[in-house]
């Protein structure tokens, strides 16, 4: 008996030993979470933001212009992103969602999690990895608690310090405190912390930093607010109206911000004076947790950590700012379900910026392949590498979302989205790209409805067997070439035939062209006699004065595109007398 247990105890400490010796090359990660961070970032190119320290971050990474979440609320967010996994209407359903059991909502339908499957932290450290969670990963600090070696929520997010807001809940404070009086700063220093214990150990270490801010209260140090003067900040351009002929079901009451906050109204809008001051502590609480992300920076850096370090920032959703008469998030408007998305990994081009679209199922897969672990068999995003690889690359031609009994796709250009009770929206991102008409209706995008709500059955069909989602080619309304009514014509064929020497001659040539979806289009000589200029890009109006050297058949070749297809040429001809 003794000698088996010796023996056994040889075996172990050889699997650790072997494993000590494996994980030793493996790169640490530290995985950063910014509730309700939309991407108005001086790196997303927003000039209001004071944010430089995640536009260091993206200027040592790669950074996804076009990431989007699953579902734009906190808790079914968090976890299809930790699964790997899209939301059924089953699955991740609302806000109060967890990981590792069902739960009730408020409307008493049952919210399945995903108990039976590897989350990411379970998946890291099954392999090897010693996993910290530090801040708000899950929405509840014990979800999934098997999967984290440390768990610290570190305090209450409201946390309030003025002794005036003490028993109240004011939507915003703005107080002379140091930055580690609030939550925020408390679990930095904490993190740091770990970063030291870390560089000492031979484990590769999963560190998780899940900053509550922006997120209501918009509660920050003084310092932070007065980097900003509220006098400059200004209202969203559609901050009076709803997105015309937006169906109900679009809508949000934003009863966060109403039910939970003293001083809201309980209907109707706050007045301009609240929304500026709501915008200023927003954005202090963006510069509050941008600065704390530059200490977990500089800490690593300190530590000669950098280069051995995968770091992937990430939104659990977006948030209105009275865009659209809305505040918070719960819609699936662009502005909910947009979000940052940064990567920086040893071993890759710095400072690339990539705009195919994404989604956050696809950072698991991502994390694993920069790890070197193996994909656990669940998965359904796919990984972004690729993309690291070759930012220019095309990473997906639709991605999805939903809340509610609501759904929608996103191509490059268009975002449908349909709900239960047969509400339908369609918006033209390049014709319409703040989402202020839905077009849904109008017979020239009868095509492209088609094709998404076709795409949208496809992908409700496929995770229903949680088998892979990514979109075919096929399923994907494709853009059409704007068209010449025919490839060439004479001056029989033109609105004005013959042009004069000495005599100014103006003719347009968009009457001869047609586009399947309407787009704008740009038309551009390309040859012909230098006298004639295409002297209105965007109507195709010709004009110029012909001298008598230009007598005869002038011979010009014009083209046309609708920037998402190869121009389209067309040779004519024009007499001059």
């Amino acid at each position: 008996m003794k000698l088996l247990i010796f023996l056994s105890l040889v075996f172990s400490l050889l699997i650790v030993n072997n494993l000590s010796a494996d994980n030793k090359k493996a790169p640490h990660v530290l995985f950063i979470a910014v509730d309700d961070l939309r991407p108005e970032l001086n790196c997303y190119g927003a000039e209001r933001s004071i944010s430089p320290n995640i536009d260091r971050l993206a200027a040592m990474g790669t950074l996804y212009e076009n990431a989007y979440v699953q579902v734009p609320v906190c808790g079914a967010s968090r976890a299809s992103l930790m699964s790997g996994m899209y939301p059924t209407t089953k699955r991740f359903t609302w806000f109060g969602t967890r990981f590792d059991r069902a739960t009730s909502n408020r409307y008493g339908k049952n919210c399945a999690g995903a108990p039976n499957i590897p989350d990411i932290p379970s998946w890291f450290k099954e392999n090897g990895y010693k996993t910290f969670s530090m801040g708000k990963i899950y929405h509840y600090a014990d979800d999934n608690t098997s999967a984290w070696d440390v768990i610290d929520r570190v305090g209450y997010f409201k946390a309030y310090q003025l002794p005036e807001n003490q028993g109240k809940s004011p939507a915003y404070e703005s107080a002379p405190v140091e930055y580690n009086a609030y939550p925020t700063g408390i679990m930095t220093d904490k993190i740091i912390q770990q970063m030291r214990v870390a560089k000492e150990s031979d484990q590769p270490h999963f560190f998780t930093a899940g900053f509550s801010k922006p997120h209501l209260p918009f509660v920050a140090p003084k310092k932070y607010w007065d980097l900003y003067d509220e006098e400059d900040l200004v209202l969203p351009s559609n901050y009076t109206f709803f997105p015309k002929d937006a169906p109900s079901s679009a809508n949000s009451t934003w009863g966060e911000l109403r039910n939970m906050y003293d001083g809201v109204p309980s209907e109707g809008p706050v007045s301009d004076e609240m929304a500026l001051k709501l915008i200023h502590g927003y954005l202090a609480c963006v510069s509050y947790t941008d600065d704390m992300i530059g200490k977990l920076l500089d800490e690593l850096e300190s530590l000669e950590m950098l280069d051995d370090t995968v770091i992937v920032l990430w939104g659990d959703h977006g948030f209105q700012l009275g865009d659209h008469t809305l505040w918070c998030k719960h819609t699936l408007f662009e502005t909910s379900m947009h979000a940052p998305l940064i990567i920086s990994a040893p071993g890759y081009e710095a400072g690339q910026r990539v705009n195919s679209l994404a989604e956050m199922v696809d950072i698991y897969p991502t994390l694993c392949e920069l790890a070197g672990l193996e994909f656990p068999t669940h998965l359904q995003g796919k990984s972004l590498v690729s993309t690291m690889e070759d930012p220019d690359s095309i990473h997906k031609k639709a991605i999805f979302g939903r809340y509610h009994s609501g759904e929608t796709v996103r191509t490059e250009r268009f975002q449908y989205s349909e709900w239960a009770n047969g509400d339908r929206m369609l918006f033209d991102h390049k014709r319409d790209p703040n989402e202020d008409i839905n077009v849904v209706a109008d017979p020239k995008y009868a095509r492209v409805v088609e094709a998404m709500a076709t795409a949208l059955l496809k992908h409700r069909e496929k995770i229903a067997f949680d088998e892979s989602t990514n979109l075919e080619a096929s399923d994907l309304p494709e853009n059409s070439a704007p068209a010449w009514n025919k490839s060439a014509f004479n001056q029989k064929e033109t609105r004005q035939p013959v042009a004069s020497v000495g005599v100014e001659y103006q003719s347009y040539v968009n009457w001869r062209v047609k586009d399947a979806e309407g787009d704008p289009l740009t038309y551009e000589k390309v040859s012909g006699p230098a006298w004639l200029k295409m002297s209105n890009a965007q109507y195709g109006r010709l004009s110029g004065t012909p001298e008598k050297s230009d007598r005869g058949t002038n011979v010009f070749v014009v083209s046309v595109t609708d920037g998402f297809s190869s121009p389209v040429v067309a040779e004519m001809t024009l007499e001059v007398e």
